[in-house]
């Protein structure tokens, strides 16, 4: 399901005052300034993914505050926030990290913290409860209010794109698919949280985490290729077959549901795209690594819903309905 909100339903005098009254609701208790008066321009989107609520943020420069007064006793979560517009900048712990479109930062809810938003922006919220992480608290602490730059050369530039395609995803996917799509995420959060740690005191349960990622990048690297199997991604990163499986049960995934999920995803997404275009849907089967059209056809339909033509016929439909 998901919601939407704007401030631009009432009259500007009382922007401000609906802002933080949604954003007290949708996410915990925050005080919000802004740089001077006039109209305030803002709009929340958010859905759910598996354990991961996901929210949209695109407002006029202010800041929100989260100070220690506001902290209850409660549910703790751990928010991701990834730039996609603008400039921020995340205060915690001591701690300032200045973001640019493209890069990511932790921050705690247990914890005071600050945002500062300078220009309008937009910003992706992942909302996570710190529970279902398994990483050593000191682990976590260590990652709040530090820049992930989403063009470097280290796991930010695979996390960035993943985590932005997921905010974008908001059509259904199945229950199955999104507890799948947000294990991945945290997955791929907690590597990120070993990396920049260093991995002290995880031993081999960081190098399983940093193993769990590089075969994620390259599963998506080589989706077009018919041969891509257990057999060749086991050989690619020097590991036995029985091991690669053995990572992928703790995930509660296996390798070849994986890689037909990617497929069909970025298949999925590409008809979309199309809508009622020349490029026959066995050619973007085809392009995906779906040597079949009919079974790529069937297991489009066992995760969607719908055909593959039903699907494209759908996008279209939307998109003019959208423009109204």
């Amino acid at each position: 399901m998901n919601d939407g909100w704007s401030t631009h339903t009432v009259p500007a005098g009382e922007q401000l005052a609906l802002w933080h009254h949604l954003i007290r609701a949708a996410f915990v208790p925050l005080d919000i300034a802004r740089p001077g008066p006039g109209p305030f321009a803002a709009s929340l989107s958010s859905h759910q993914l598996g354990s991961l609520r996901i929210s949209t943020v695109d407002a006029d420069p202010h800041t929100v505050t989260r100070s220690a007064h506001l902290i209850t006793q409660g549910e703790e979560f751990l928010h991701i926030g990834l730039l996609c517009k603008g400039q921020a900048v995340v205060e915690q712990d001591e701690r300032q990290a200045l973001l640019r479109p493209g890069d990511l930062a932790f921050y705690d809810t247990a914890r005071p913290f600050r945002l500062d938003f300078r220009d309008s922006f937009q910003w992706n919220v992942f909302m996570l409860p710190r529970r279902l992480l398994t990483l050593p608290d000191a682990v976590v602490r260590n990652m709040s209010a530090q820049a992930v730059r989403g063009d470097d050369g280290g796991l930010g530039r695979l996390v960035s794109p993943f985590l932005a395609g997921l905010a974008e995803q908001t059509g259904p996917c199945g229950e199955d698919g999104s507890m799948r799509l947000a294990a991945s995420a945290v997955c791929l959060l907690e590597t990120l949280a070993v990396e920049r740690n260093g991995g002290p005191g995880l031993g081999e349960e960081s190098e399983q985490l940093s193993l769990s990622v590089r075969i994620r990048a390259f599963i998506n690297e080589h989706l077009p290729d018919t041969g891509l199997s257990p057999e060749s991604i086991a050989r690619a990163h020097h590991i036995s077959v029985r091991y690669l499986h053995r990572l992928f049960e703790h995930e509660g995934t296996t390798v070849h549901r994986l890689i037909q999920q990617r497929r069909l995803e970025e298949a999925r997404r590409e008809l979309g795209r199309q809508g009622r275009s020349a490029t026959t849907i066995a050619f973007v089967a085809h392009r995906w690594g779906f040597a079949d059209p009919a079974h790529f056809s069937r297991s489009f339909r066992a995760a969607y819903g719908m055909t593959p033509r039903e699907w494209r016929e759908f996008g279209v439909v939307g998109e003019g309905s959208t423009r109204g």
